[in-house]
């Protein structure tokens, strides 16, 4: 799947010429040392709100919910995003739809939307466990930062996090 995209992110930063603060590309994490460390933060901020006797079932939950992706592909054209985390399958969504629905790994239904600006593209992933936003957004030439954001009614706050990635 590397390839796939990695074919789609070449042709459109040709087609497009390559703008100075462009998303497209290839993005590595940078301080993955402290990568875990962030993520077990944000995961414990939820999890000390909800009821003691749940905790033990929510923390792995959560946990597994806060993938960390050593590598993001993001490309675009004129008509679509496309997304991959590491060696996943890539993620894909249409600018021009209302929302596109898409299959889960484990067979749910998913409603995705897509917004973008001239220097941040956000997904909205919606199924029936919850609420995922991805927000990828350009701070400079070189760095990029990935925020996402969990919503369910089955957490008492949204679980969030902000990772940054260089090229």
């Amino acid at each position: 799947m590397n390839k796939l995209i990695g074919v789609g992110v070449l042709s459109v930063l040709i087609s497009s010429g390559a703008q100075a603060l462009s998303l497209e590309g290839a993005w590595s994490l940078q301080d993955a040392d402290n990568t875990q460390v962030k993520l077990d933060a944000a995961v414990e901020d939820v999890v000390k709100e909800i009821n003691f006797f749940i905790r033990a079932l929510a923390r792995p939950v959560l946990e597994k919910e806060t993938q960390i992706c050593n590598t993001w592909l993001l490309a675009t054209d004129t008509t679509q995003f496309l997304w991959q985390c590491d060696d996943n399958p890539p993620g894909e969504l249409t600018f021009n739809a209302n929302s596109s629905e898409m299959m889960s790994d484990d067979g749910r239904l998913i409603l995705g939307t897509l917004q973008k600006t001239d220097n941040r593209i956000s997904t909205i992933l919606e199924s029936d466990r919850g609420k995922r936003t991805n927000v990828w957004q350009i701070v400079s030439e070189n760095e990029m930062h990935y925020t996402t954001t969990l919503e369910s009614d089955k957490i008492p706050k949204p679980l969030t996090w902000t990772l940054t990635y260089t090229r």
